[in-house]
Formats: structure tokens, C-alpha cells, sequence
């Protein structure tokens, strides 16, 4: 039978994971410019938002989900109004590869989901 605690063992490591992950794809993506390079940090920065915390209560659960809500909310806006202003020649950049947007969604609920969990109490 497995327990809570040898699964949360499984993943002890997978905060310091997701972060070498997402360094290794920051740098993926800034020297390798093929249609793939995005997806190392893609990987890195999804397990960081699913790593457990040291205590997984009520509060961070509900953090980590209302933070990926207002995420994908903020990021389709995003979406929306840089290809509007990039078909006016108003915005040099254009959302065009699914992974770019999951990227700016998980970069947003992790920056939200952090600063609500830790800075503002």
C-alpha cells in the first residue's frame, strides 16, 4: 500500500528539477531557434507548478488554482490584444505556437501563485 508520505518522497526533488529545467530551457530557447527549443522550459516550469509544497493545505491549493484561472485568463487577453495591435503594425510580437502560450500561462501562475503564497499573507 502506498502512503502520502513515500508519494510526497517521490517527489522531493522536483522543485529543484522544474528550476534546472526551466534555466536549461531559458537557454535552450535564447540560443536554439528550431520549433521545439520552447519545450524544455515548457517541462520546467509545469513542474514547478506541480511540485508539492512542504505543507500542502487548503490555502495553497486553492491559491495554486485560482493563480492558473486568472493565468490562462490574463494570457488569452494577452493573446488576443498582441494579435490584434501585431495585424495593425502596432506590436512587433504575435502569439503564434501553443507552447509560447502555455509558457506565458505557467510563467503567470507562478509569479501570481508565489507572491500570493509568500508576500502577501
Amino acid at each position: 500500500m502506498v502512503t502520502k508520505k513515500s508519494f510526497t518522497k517521490l517527489f522531493t526533488f522536483q522543485k529543484y528539477l522544474g528550476m534546472v529545467m526551466s534555466v536549461f530551457g531559458v537557454l535552450v530557447l535564447l540560443f536554439d531557434h528550431k520549433p521545439g527549443a520552447s519545450v524544455p522550459l515548457m517541462i520546467g516550469l509545469f513542474m514547478l507548478f506541480t511540485a508539492p509544497e512542504k505543507v500542502e493545505d487548503e490555502r495553497s491549493v486553492s491559491l495554486k488554482t485560482s493563480s492558473l484561472y486568472l493565468a490562462f485568463f490574463l494570457a488569452y487577453v494577452f493573446k488576443l490584444l498582441s494579435s490584434n495591435l501585431y495585424s495593425h503594425g502596432l506590436f512587433p510580437l504575435q502569439l503564434t505556437e501553443i507552447n509560447h502560450f502555455i509558457i506565458l500561462v505557467f510563467l503567470i501562475a507562478l509569479m501570481n501563485y508565489y507572491f500570493r503564497m509568500y508576500l502577501y499573507k
